[in-house]
Parts: structure tokens; sequence; C-alpha cells
């Protein structure tokens, strides 16, 4: 049984068809890309599975539960949690104040703290701007941040959308280094990117979402050579 599963999932925006009956696996211990450009479904299907977005028909399974009619708290009470894209910290709040919002749903001293000292080891930086406003902080430092605020009540199965977007090159392959060392910590990661090079060189399998739709899928180093990916994605 996959960790979570998207059967036939149809996602309207009142007459706009956003997502057209895709439907993808992800085990426990993978990291599953999911790639596309900007409009193809992908943020969607991401808000989707979180409870953000209702779907208008579809079944998402977690640990073999249909989770589709959830609300979000439920949903990342079950044990998924998502960096968004754009990182979306609270700029006014300091660093630690933004990481104990990753907990809000949980009221949980113990994991509160826990989660903190979790934070400051994975990010180091994370730790000397602990009193900083997170706003004041560069991008890549957001990035980490609003990661960070993720992992704080221990997810089963993190969502990363977009990680990579609007930082410098150099960030990015920080962010992708890190992606590795999550899931090393036995972290299910679903990776949703446009970076596609990147986002397969980390990932064990890929999924392509064009139009709302699934056009191509298989494993990371597969899609890295194949043409159709190649010429989309990868500058031919």
């Amino acid at each position: 049984m996959a960790l979570l599963e998207v059967k036939d999932l149809h996602v309207s925006y009142g007459a706009i068809k956003a997502v057209q009956g895709i439907s993808f696996a992800v085990e426990k211990g993978e990291v599953v890309t999911l790639l596309g450009a900007n409009g193809a479904g992908k943020s969607t299907t991401m808000n989707t599975i979180i409870g953000i977005v209702k779907a208008a028909s579809g079944e998402i399974w977690f640990e073999g539960e249909n989770i589709a009619a959830l609300p979000s708290h439920q949903i990342i009470k079950k044990g998924i949690a998502v960096s968004p894209e754009g990182r979306q910290v609270f700029p006014r709040m300091t660093v630690t104040e933004n990481l104990r919002m990753g907990v809000y749903a949980y009221s949980d001293k113990k994991l509160t703290e826990e989660g903190i000292e979790r934070a400051f080891q994975l990010f180091p930086v994370l730790k000397e701007r602990n009193a900083q406003l997170a706003g004041t902080l560069s991008g890549g430092e957001q990035q980490m941040l609003a990661v960070a605020r993720a992992l704080m009540g221990k997810p089963k199965l993190l969502i990363l959308d977009e990680p990579s977007l609007g930082l410098a090159p150099i960030i990015v392959k920080d962010i992708f280094s890190l992606i590795k060392e999550i899931n090393a910590m036995g972290i299910t990661i679903l990776l949703v990117e446009q970076n596609a090079k990147m986002a397969l060189g980390v990932s064990d399998r890929g999924y392509v979402l064009e139009t709302g739709r699934i056009a191509l899928s298989g494993d990371s180093k597969d899609l890295l050579v194949n043409e159709q990916v190649k010429n989309a994605y990868l500058g031919g």
C-alpha cells in the first residue's frame, strides 16, 4: 500500500478545469517529483491534497484512508505537512515564532520544543537568526525557515512546493542537498518543481503534468534522458 495515492483527481475553478483525472502514488521513503510548467496544475494538486482546495471528484488516500473530504487541520494531524510556494513566512514574526506556527494544530509543548531543537540542528543559520524578524531574512533563509516550519510536527509526508523558486543557483544547490538530507531522516517527500534537472537528480520517480493531465511518468533517471522531458524542461 502506497503512503499517498491520488486516484482520478478532478479539480475545477468555476468553468476552468485545473486538474483533469490525474492518478499517482508516493511510496513510503521515496522522493517523488511532480514536474510541469506554470499553469500545469501542480500547486492545485498540492492544495487539494492538504485540503485547501476541494476536489470536484476523485480520491486521495493516505495510509489507507481517503482524506479527500477532511479539513486541512485534520490532514495535518494525519502526518502531511507542506512548505508552500513563495515560502509564505510571517514577516513580522521572529524565526522562532514562525517555527512555533508549524505546530499550531497540536498544542503540544514537548513536540514544539523538540521541533525547534531539530530545526536549529538541521538549519544552523536559523539558530543564529532565531530572534530576527522573518521578513528581514534572505530568500534562501526564508526558504529554509519555511521547510523547517513544515518539519515541526514530524510529518510522515513532506510536500515541497517550488522550493527553488526565485533563489540564486548556489542557494538552489543547498536547498536540494537539504532535501536529500531530510529524506535520509526517514521523511517521504513529494516535490513540486519546475527545475527538472535538480528535482529529478534528487528524486526516485517523477510525473510530468501538462494542462492538468499526467503526460509522462517513470524513474527519475529515465525521465532525465527522455527526449520529451529534455526538450521541454532541460533545454534539449
